[in-house]
């Protein structure tokens, strides 16, 4: 009884507390990223699981997926990075489509060899780049932590809930920057 009482204490001060991360389904959900987010906390936190658990479910059927990476929003799916070849690749697919409460798989995955150290980290800058970027549009109630960013060999791909007019005006800030091959949206629009 006791433990009940004080893990439902400790969940209580950790969700009044709006800046404190919160550890759902093995990912941690940030109180800010929820206020500033257009959808709801519960399709936040779902997303989150969905994108922990299809990446279980892709390393059970993958043995090299370490150059897979996962993001999802409103149960969109988006797959990028390497599958070594065409059988992984509709592997990686056909595991995020297995998962509940995804809508859809978008299969961005290319097949390669993986990408060295340097070109990651190069993808690595570059998303960061992009994240700031984001910081110099000028749009009244634009936030641009609304937009989620992932890179993989110099493509930059976009998720969110934007207006047209927030997704135009992202993209036109991230598409030049440098190292930017190419921008693929992936925007659910308002």
């Amino acid at each position: 009884m006791k433990k009940i009482v004080l893990s439902l204490s400790i969940a209580s001060i950790t969700l009044l507390s709006a800046c404190a991360p919160v550890m759902v389904g093995g990912a941690v959900v940030s109180g800010i990223t929820v206020a500033n987010d257009r959808r709801s906390a519960g399709q936040v936190i779902d997303d989150k699981i969905i994108s922990t658990q299809v990446r279980k479910e892709i390393h059970k059927v993958i043995s090299n997926d370490e150059h897979i990476k996962v993001m999802t929003y409103n149960g969109v799916v988006l797959l990028a990075g390497e599958a070594e070849n065409h059988n992984d690749k509709i592997n990686a697919e056909d595991a995020a489509a297995q998962r509940s409460g995804v809508i859809r798989v978008i299969n961005e995955l290319k097949e390669s060899i993986p990408t060295n150290i340097k070109r990651r980290t190069k993808d690595s800058y570059i998303t960061s780049k992009a994240k700031s970027a984001l910081l110099a549009v000028k749009l009244d109630g634009f936030n641009p932590t609304r937009v989620r960013i992932m890179t993989t060999r110099g493509v930059v791909y976009l998720m969110g809930k934007v207006s047209k007019q927030e997704a135009d005006d992202v993209v036109e800030k991230i598409r030049n920057l440098r190292g930017v091959k190419r921008v693929v949206k992936v925007f659910e629009y308002i």
